[in-house]
């Protein structure tokens, strides 16, 4: 999208450059490839570099990173550059909004409610009950419930499956996501022969999602066993994250690849946990707690703002302390056998 330095800045509400406004921007680019109709960013010292070498239109800049700009670039100041980045993309590249309309190829049954101005694409299939908000896009393939509500502007990408759902406006559901069917509970008890006998637990709660919540591709989360599974608004859940049934999920909370979050674990609002992690069932989190990737929580925290890391995960500067001693040990050990075989000849 081609666009004018001054109406992206009024956009981003910054002042214009005095006598640039007309300057034409056509691209955001990264520092090193941008270049005279361009606009880049700078906010990772690791890339100071790029910024002192960028041939850009213009850079988003903190004011104390402005001046390491070379003298031909513009610098767009502001105290949050990445954001800004954000916001710039969102007006120069907007997401298409579909077509209205139910494709000749979709089932639709007669008994759901599909506001006009949504978009079924083909194959999808869309159960008694179900309800589909305006400007809502259901994606080819996609299979959306009995009962199941998608709510306005929520984007459902191809090959998911909703059940038991309710899912709020503004959302975007990817690829392979699947939300609301069994969770994993069984109880362990004799047979009537006095074996032993694994019972299903019938799974009979729903998952409640809130508003702006995006879920990343191969997802998926359980329907809660009693009462919900949650997941409240801005939730930012990346691929291939397991969040089994009864779990609730803080506002704003953010949950790295490859993580799981057991049954009827509480995240507090903002909490980030990384790659490849995993917090036990039952242990609640404060808010805005950071648990480091691959580490394992296996217990509850109320320290608001606390940094977990390591298996089990403890604050991370007595897990730093842990594997500093770890590390002198190793160091002492294998000098001992270096001192053992340099005085004998043997260990």
């Amino acid at each position: 999208m081609t666009i004018t330095l001054a109406t992206l800045c009024r956009h981003l509400s910054l002042p214009v450059p005095e006598g640039k406004g007309d300057i034409v921007l056509t691209s955001f680019k990264p520092l090193h490839e941008a270049g005279p109709s361009d606009i880049s960013f700078f906010d990772n010292q690791l890339y100071k570099h790029g910024a002192r070498t960028t041939q850009a239109a213009a850079v988003l800049i903190r004011p104390k990173d402005a001046d390491i700009l070379p003298d031909n670039v513009l610098a767009l100041v502001t105290p949050q550059p990445y954001v800004a980045f954000a916001l710039a993309l969102q007006v120069m590249y907007p997401s298409p909004a579909p077509d209205a309309g139910v494709s000749q190829f979709a089932v639709v049954s007669g008994k759901a409610t599909v506001h006009p101005t949504a978009r079924i694409e083909p194959y999808a299939v869309v159960y008694e009950g179900a309800t589909i908000g305006a400007h809502a896009h259901i994606g080819a393939h996609t299979v959306v419930g009995a009962g199941v509500s998608v709510g306005m502007g929520t984007r459902v990408a191809a090959h998911v499956t909703l059940q038991k759902t309710k899912i709020g406006a503004g959302c975007i559901i990817h690829p392979g996501v699947r939300v609301g069917q069994d969770g994993f509970g069984f109880a362990v008890g004799r047979d009537n022969n006095g074996e032993m006998s694994l019972i299903k637990v019938p799974q009979i709660g729903m998952v409640r999602i809130g508003n702006d919540v995006e879920i990343g591709a191969n997802t998926t989360i359980d329907c809660g066993a009693l009462g919900d599974t949650v997941i409240e608004d801005m939730v930012k859940i990346d691929n291939q994250v397991q969040i089994a049934h009864n779990a609730k999920i803080g506002r704003g909370s953010r949950i790295v690849a490859q993580s799981g979050i057991a049954g009827s674990a509480s995240l507090g609002a903002f909490t980030v946990i990384g790659g490849q992690s995993g917090v036990v069932g039952h242990v609640s989190l404060a808010d805005n707690v950071m648990v480091a990737s691959r580490s394992g929580v296996t217990k509850s925290t109320s320290t608001s703002g606390e940094v977990l890391a390591g298996m089990p995960a403890v604050p991370i500067q007595e897990w730093r302390k842990t594997v500093a001693v770890l590390n002198r040990l190793t160091k002492n050990v294998m000098q001992k056998k270096d001192d053992t075989k340099d005085g004998t000849g043997e260990e």
